[in-house]
């Protein structure tokens, strides 16, 4: 196995450049920021894959274990309060990919390696508040926004296309526990070669529950979604535990495979789990 080094450098960066703190989780909620204020959020996502989809056969198939095949995601994302109900946000991924294949499966043959580390494509989707209730407690937004192809097609890191995503975004918080929902719908271009990305629905349930100062247990579930030509389905439950001071947040889950149905279309990859961090620091 190989771990993206440069990533993890940049994810070190990025905890030690900032004062112990916390935010309100912003990503997947209904919330927004107060007007002028400015907020940076990160999410990090590591992926052993393990399971290989045969699209001319349309059916998952494992890995050779003597196969290695690996990808990495470090998103950070900058918000800022434009007035209390319009958040602009923006991000850019850091991407890495990397694969070490054996011919046959034979490990005593010379292995096919390929990586490929670098941006990928630029994320702009603002969040505006339509609705609000009991000082916040209950929240409703909408996000609209657009994916512009920054990233390398040839390295991988990007399918070329231009992608429009609208969604909504709703809080409820009661004491100790707020729950969040987030249903977007990607509208995917063509890409470079001139074939048709297929839509995508993304949905995300994240319950918080605080059981000390400082420290809240996360319960999510990240579903994915398409029809389009063919079915495509995607669930994982995503349990982890996050920890708050003053203007910063860390927190880390375990994104398991839940329940998986169909392919995307083209020779994709499955993983049973994979870690998931995120980190939010606040300058307010």
């Amino acid at each position: 196995m190989r771990f993206p080094l440069v990533i993890c450098l940049a994810l070190l960066i990025l905890v030690t450049s900032s004062d112990v703190g916390a935010s309100p989780i912003v990503g997947a909620s209904a919330n927004t920021l107060p007007e002028g204020e400015f907020m940076l959020d990160a999410w990090f996502l590591w992926r052993d894959f393990t399971w290989e989809y045969e699209d001319s056969e349309q059916f998952w198939s494992t890995l050779p274990t003597t196969d290695t095949r690996t990808g990495a995601s470090l998103m950070p994302r900058l918000y800022y309060g434009l007035n209390d109900r319009l958040t602009l946000r923006i991000g850019v991924p850091l991407e890495d990919r990397y694969s070490e294949i054996f011919a046959d499966g034979d490990p005593d043959d010379e292995p096919q390696s390929s990586s490929s580390t670098g941006f990928g494509d630029l994320v702009f989707d603002p969040k505006i508040l339509l609705y609000e209730e009991n000082e916040g407690d209950q929240r409703v937004s909408a996000i609209v926004g657009v994916r512009v192809p920054t990233g390398d097609v040839d390295a991988g890191l990007s399918d070329g296309s231009t992608d429009v995503v609208v969604g909504a975004a709703a809080t409820q918080r009661s004491g100790d526990v707020a729950a969040h929902l987030c249903v977007t719908h990607w509208f995917n271009g063509t890409d470079d070669t001139g074939f048709d990305v297929r839509d995508q629905w993304i949905g995300t349930l994240t319950l918080e529950t605080k059981v000390d100062e400082g420290w809240t247990l996360l319960w999510e579930a990240k579903a994915y979604a398409s029809s389009q030509s063919s079915t495509y389905r995607r669930v994982y439950a995503c349990p982890g535990l996050m920890w708050s001071g003053d203007r910063m947040s860390i927190g880390l889950s375990a994104m398991v495979s839940a329940y998986r149905r169909g392919g995307l279309g083209y020779s994709t990859h499955d993983f049973d789990w994979a870690p998931f961090v995120r980190i939010y620091y606040r300058f307010f």
